[in-house]
């Protein structure tokens, strides 16, 4: 038996023996496994299966009353301000306290089959961005960040696909406006949710940390998406198309990817008893335009005045169909008589 299977099988182990008498395992690990290095190689059979209540999205759907992105010669960061009480912030699950959005920024590479900071199954993908977290105890996300437990940061992965994602078009569309580093510019407010989506179970988390400008290491928690985001190869150029401080495309230095080592990465709340791909083969239901009506509109069936919401939002479903049948008919008709 090869080391690695024996640190699956006490991993398996542990996550029987453990359950019952650690309340929060993730949170029980933190201050030996927080000083190992991210980001890391991805392999869902290294995973630990754990499962804990939902994770509550609270506030993200809410449009805020500014949104602005800023070229720092390094990246991309997206910041947003937002009415009281309407800020985003993450509770539930394994988490003790509530979570508040700070920002999020991207990653990509030279071309378009690298750029994500972490690999899976030691392949990286094309694009990744980060969604940061601080701790709702702390002021700030600076004061937050010299914490174990004081800052998270969801991992989405962005896949290339042949045709342009419509959700974040508006941003992308603004890219060339911060072109030159240390430039800002305020876009028409969106909700934040066209960037990334919300996820409740089968997600991975590790404890790791990452290194500033100053090479000073800060313990980040890391809740990763097994869905996928898109993105196309026109839309991944844009990132390319940005200026560093040199004036100089920027470039992306070669990084590290740091093994897991001995600390845990935890699958939280799978969807099947045995994953084999690492990451879910199916699209985020958002870009799924086969989908059944009664899955597309918010209805309650069951309320007062449900069936009869649905009934009228079918009428108008098979209107727009029908009208959409009728003018492509028509087009054909007026181009065969050209």
């Amino acid at each position: 038996m090869s080391d690695q299977q024996e640190s699956n099988e006490g991993s398996q182990e542990n996550s029987s023996s453990f359950s019952e008498e650690i309340s929060n395992p993730i949170f029980h690990y933190a201050n030996t496994e927080f000083m190992q290095f991210s980001p890391i190689d991805i392999n869902i059979s290294d995973a630990t299966p754990i499962n804990f209540p939902e994770l509550e999205w609270i506030n993200y759907e809410k449009v805020p009353r500014k949104v602005k992105v800023t070229n720092t010669g390094q990246t991309v960061i997206l910041s947003a301000k937002y009415e009281d009480e309407e800020h985003p912030f993450l509770r539930g699950a394994f988490l003790e306290e509530r979570y508040i959005f700070a920002q999020l920024h991207f990653h990509w590479g030279n071309t378009g089959a690298e750029g994500s900071e972490h690999t899976i199954d030691e392949s990286p993908l094309p694009f990744e961005i980060h969604v940061v977290h601080f701790k709702g105890d702390y002021e700030s996300f600076d004061e937050a960040l010299q914490v174990v437990g004081g800052v998270l940061s969801l991992v989405f992965f962005y896949n290339l696909k042949s045709n342009p994602n419509p959700f974040i078009k508006p941003f992308i569309d603004n890219l060339s406006e911060i072109t030159f580093p240390d430039t800002t510019f305020k876009l028409t407010p969106f909700p934040l949710l066209n960037m990334f989506h919300t996820f409740t179970s089968d997600y991975l988390v590790y404890w790791g940390s990452t290194r500033s400008g100053n090479n000073q290491s800060y313990p980040i928690l890391w809740l990763i998406s097994r869905t996928q985001e898109c993105i196309d190869f026109n839309q991944l150029t844009k990132f390319r198309q940005l200026l560093d401080q040199r004036m100089r495309v920027i470039y992306r230095e070669p990084h590290e990817v740091f093994k897991l080592g001995n600390r845990h990465l935890w699958h939280v709340n799978p969807k099947y008893p045995c994953a084999i791909s690492t990451l879910s083969v199916l699209p985020h239901s958002k870009y799924r335009t086969d989908r059944w009506l009664i899955d597309r509109v918010k209805i309650d069936l069951g309320s007062p005045g449900g069936c009869k919401q649905f009934i009228e939002a079918l009428r108008e479903e098979m209107n727009r169909g029908r009208k959409s049948a009728e003018e492509k008919s028509s087009e054909v008709i007026s181009n065969s008589t050209l």
